[in-house]
Order: structure tokens, then sequence, then C-alpha cells
């Protein structure tokens, strides 16, 4: 199995492009079906966003 080293061109732009789409499509999107405070939505954020990194990373290492 091929390993995806961290700092190549293909993998900054790989998390480069997946952080954009956490950060200004799927967070707000998951913070506005909640109605908690701050510190609990940032929680559950994070617990649904980093699984999906590891997935994403899963799915997509073997074109990196």
């Amino acid at each position: 199995m091929k390993k995806m080293k961290l700092f190549s061109k293909k993998s900054i732009i790989f998390y480069s492009i997946l952080g954009a789409i956490t950060a200004f499509i799927i967070a707000p999107f998951i913070r506005n079906m909640m109605d908690f405070s701050n510190g609990i939505e940032l929680l559950i954020t994070t617990l649904i966003i980093i699984p999906m990194y590891a997935f994403i990373t899963r799915l997509v290492k073997k074109y990196l």
C-alpha cells in the first residue's frame, strides 16, 4: 500500500481543498442544525469532521 507523504504537493493541495470545503460548507451546515452553546456545537462538529477526514483520506489515498 502506498503511503501518502504529508508535505508533498498533492497532499498539501488535497488537505487545503478538504479544509476549505469543511470550513465553508460542512461545519456551518452542521452548526445551523443545532441550537446549543458554542462550546457544545464545536465539540459535536469536531466529532463529525475528524472521522470524515480519516474516511476521505483512506478513500483517496491510492490517488495521492
